[in-house]
């Protein structure tokens, strides 16, 4: 792909208003206004396509719509997550023509809308990003709220990323920067810190759960509100992450209180403490997560403090049991 870190042109428009609304998208009689996510990052595997699988359901878990709209023609993570019939797919070739036309067919019928790009794709000059400058316009114009999703994690440097995609596309809307800590260890770029955007920050999944999450080529709103038979507690731990990435400051303006209930009422069951990471799917069953649970929560008593030498081998013994159910359990 070629470079170009020019500003895009986004041509003046007309709003394009849906047939008996005063939104262009569906509608936000219920008190949000609608709104349009767009997610960028520097490399490949930063997590953009998490990021978007993730504002789903603390979208559409409030009652609203949502339509993705998959722009990684060289991957196509997001119809391969969510199932290619939940998503609307652009190749890169697509023209700046049909902006106006693509906009009429599509905005009318979610609140949400939730673009996820190839890693990358902003600094090329292909025609599609020509495209969608028109159609980040005409929605804009037509009273959707823009947010840019600047995607950074642990293992993507971030160097002028930001700056370059607010340079471009900051008079559409909010550059919001959305922190990955894809391993966990919170060690993002220290110029992260420093950066006057809003920030969101996704937690941690375990691989295992993971695992099980893209085993089932739906929604992520269906995998937690319907999870597979032996890993609901692997559903409430995904749950969990999302309740937490809904709750956030930075997310008020966008989350439904009933969407937070229902993320809340999802995540229940997850255990508070494990003993070990959950790192494969057959360590992701209710049975090994239970098993984990309950190995942590022995290790907590083993080490609380203020319990005499009678008190301590007693827990001894109880974490020893709870340490070879464990070790021992059917693979």
């Amino acid at each position: 792909m070629a470079s170009n870190d020019q500003r895009v042109s986004l041509p003046p428009s007309s709003p394009i208003r849906a047939p008996g609304n005063t939104s262009l998208l569906s509608n936000s009689k219920q008190g949000l206004q609608s709104t349009v996510f767009i997610t960028f990052t520097v490399k490949g595997g930063a997590g953009k396509t998490e990021v978007a699988d993730s504002l789903e359901p603390a979208i559409t878990l409030g009652g609203a719509t949502c339509r993705f709209i998959d722009v990684d023609d060289g991957n196509r993570g997001m119809a391969r997550r969510v199932g290619k019939e939940n998503v609307t797919t652009l190749d890169w070739s697509t023209s700046v023509t049909g902006a106006a036309q693509w906009v009429a067919r599509h905005a009318p019928h979610a609140d949400t809308m939730i673009f996820d790009l190839g890693a990358g794709i902003e600094s090329s000059d292909l025609p599609v990003m020509a495209f969608l400058g028109s159609v980040w316009r005409l929605l804009a114009d037509g009273g959707a709220r823009i947010v840019i999703c600047a995607v950074v994690s642990t293992n993507a440097p971030t160097s002028t990323f930001i700056e370059r995609i607010a340079r471009k596309y900051g008079d559409l809307g909010e550059v919001v920067i959305v922190c990955n800590n894809q391993d966990g260890s919170h060690e993002f770029p220290a110029e992260v810190a420093t950066l006057p955007h809003r920030k969101l920050h996704l937690g941690n999944l375990y691989a295992g759960v993971q695992a099980v999450r893209l085993s089932r080529r739906q929604p992520l709103s269906s995998v937690i509100s319907n999870p597979s038979q032996g890993f609901e507690l692997a559903s409430a731990v995904m749950a969990r992450r999302i309740f937490d990435f809904a709750r956030q400051p930075g997310m008020k303006d966008f989350v439904r209180p009933q969407a937070l209930d229902r993320l809340a009422e999802l995540s229940e069951r997850a255990p508070k403490r494990l003993r070990f990471v959950i790192g494969t799917r057959s360590d992701a069953t209710d049975s090994t997560i239970e098993l984990n649970a309950r190995l942590a929560q022995a290790d907590a008593a083993l080490l609380s403090p203020n319990i005499d030498d009678a008190e301590i081998l007693a827990r001894a013994i109880q974490y020893r049991r709870a340490y070879e159910a464990f070790a021992t359990r059917a693979r």
